[in-house]
C-alpha cells in the first residue's frame, strides 16, 4: 500500500477550516444576539452573515479537491501555494465584503469571488495539462 501525503492541501484546508468555523461562529452569534432560531429572522446582517458562510462552503470543497489531485499528479508546490494563497485570501476578502453593511457589492466580495474562480479555472487546465 502506497500512503500518498499531501502536505501542501492539508495547509490551505487546514486555514479554510479556520474560516469556515469563524464564519459559523458569526452566525451562531448574529443569531443570538437577534433571538432568531432558524433562518435570517429578517435581519440584514444575519442574512448576509448566513450567504458569507455558504458561499465559502459552496467553493472551498471543489477547489481543495482540485488542489489535493494536483499534489498527486505532480502540479507543483509554487504553484499550490500560489493557489491555496488565492483561495483563502479571496475567501476572506469576500467574506469580509459581504460582512460589510452595503447594499451594492464591493471590492472586496469581486475580488474575492474572482479568485475563487480563478483557483478553480487554474487548477482545472493545469490538471487537464498535466
Amino acid at each position: 500500500m502506497t500512503l500518498v501525503s499531501l502536505p501542501i492541501t492539508a495547509l490551505y484546508a487546514a486555514l479554510s477550516g479556520f474560516l469556515i468555523i469563524a464564519l459559523a461562529a458569526n452566525v451562531v452569534r448574529l443569531r443570538l444576539g437577534k433571538k432568531v432560531s432558524l433562518g435570517d429572522g429578517g435581519h440584514k446582517d444575519v442574512s448576509r452573515a448566513i450567504r458569507a458562510h455558504g458561499n465559502t462552503i459552496e467553493y472551498l470543497p471543489l477547489a481543495l479537491i482540485l488542489m489535493a489531485l494536483l499534489e498527486i499528479n505532480g502540479g507543483g508546490s509554487t504553484a499550490l501555494h500560489i493557489y491555496g494563497s488565492l483561495l483563502v485570501g479571496g475567501r476572506v476578502l469576500y467574506s469580509y465584503g459581504m460582512l460589510i453593511p452595503r447594499s451594492s457589492a464591493n471590492l472586496a466580495r469581486q475580488l474575492g469571488v474572482v479568485t475563487s474562480w480563478l483557483v478553480i479555472l487554474g487548477a482545472g487546465i493545469q490538471l487537464l495539462v498535466i
